[in-house]
């Protein structure tokens, strides 16, 4: 394939009643990105196309754009793997989702930062100082819960492709709950609770749907999904009692008692009368389709065998602290005993001569 074809999304709010596609001719040329053949079209067939761009490194974030319906950057994607990978002689370029278009391929970052700012993405220490005038320091092993998550480059990518965040726009997004894992996890920061408290407004923790496309579309692997699920975990652990917290403690009361869960009671005592009464439309499309059974308004049944599945509860609770669940950290591998693993890296760093 001598050419290739690059169709860009197009729309000038000055004059443009509606957005519309153009397309370009191009050569095909070996490391040749996308931003670099937008340049191309630009500076040869239409000066007037419109986007962002800085470093050309994959280090800055300005040039992400959705690439043939996923959001990535332009500047780290070479044509001659994007023909192969779709099979396809034709490469289109738009604006990532779920924000508002300015121009062409420029968004409105104005909504993200705003996001941005309920969590206050900056460092707040907690004490003052080193007297000795040194930087703030830190155990390597805490630096790594929080290294991989340091890497956000605010290029959006996450939020361009997050379905929860295209059915509620007030949900703070893949990339506002990374920036503030990132800070709840630093042990020298002292504004754990207030970072806390935005995250957990409104049901924002809750609104992940676990699709994983965040993570799958960040090009720094900073892991947003899994960000999220940290995050979770240590607002149990801090002690609040996060809708999700509240549905595991309903759950594991349900199958004790009974070995099933109980659907139909589950969102007034999750969320009360006006939860219930929020629900209760669905409720009755389940009872119609016949999704739920009428007997669980007053309890239902308790399956066979239930005192099986105490049994088998009881000793797990024996074993409780015997087997801890921790928080996920790098790569998404759960990180092991503390003690272990600062052991593991002193013996790295003596070379085995512990």
């Amino acid at each position: 394939m001598d050419t290739f074809k690059l169709k860009v999304f197009r729309y000038d709010p000055t004059k443009d009643p509606e957005p519309y596609y153009k397309t370009y001719e191009l050569p095909v040329e070996k490391g040749m990105t996308v931003l670099a053949a937008l340049f191309r079209a630009k500076e040869e067939q239409d000066p007037t196309i419109s986007f962002r761009y800085n470093c050309r490194a994959a280090i800055c974030g300005s040039c992400a754009m959705r690439i043939n319906g996923h959001a990535t950057l332009a500047c780290k994607v070479q044509i001659t793997h994007l023909l192969d990978k779709y099979q396809t002689d034709t490469i289109t370029v738009e604006p990532i989702g779920n924000v508002k278009t300015l121009k062409d391929l420029i968004y409105d970052m104005d909504w993200l930062v705003d996001k941005l700012k309920k969590v206050k993405p900056w460092f707040i220490p907690k004490e003052p100082p080193p007297p000795d005038g040194t930087e703030y320091r830190q155990d390597p092993y805490d630096h790594h819960r929080i290294d991989f998550a340091s890497d956000c480059i605010l290029c959006a990518s996450c939020m361009s492709d997050c379905n929860a965040l295209k059915a509620n726009k007030d949900y703070l997004g893949p990339m506002v709950h990374s920036k503030a894992y990132r800070f709840i996890a630093d042990t020298r920061d002292g504004e754990k609770k207030e970072r806390f408290e935005a995250v957990l407004d409104d049901f924002n923790l809750e609104w992940c749907v676990r699709c994983m496309e965040c993570t799958t579309r960040c090009p720094k692997e900073v892991q947003p999904y899994e960000n999220i699920i940290r995050l979770r975990i240590m607002a149990a652990e801090a002690g609040y009692k996060t809708p999700g917290e509240i549905h595991a403690e309903i759950f594991e009361q349900d199958i004790y008692n009974r070995g099933l869960l109980n659907e139909m009671l589950l969102p007034m005592r999750q969320e009360g009368i006006l939860g219930a009464i929020k629900r209760a439309p669905f409720g009755i499309k389940m009872m119609l389709k016949g999704k739920v059974n009428y007997a669980d308004f007053f309890g239902g049944h308790k399956i066979k065998r239930l005192e099986e599945v105490q049994k088998i509860y009881e000793v797990a609770k024996q074993k409780e602290k015997e087997v801890k669940i921790r928080i996920p950290q790098i790569m998404g591998v759960i990180y092991e005993d503390k003690r272990k693993t600062r052991k593991r890296l002193n013996y790295a760093e003596t070379g085995g001569n512990e």
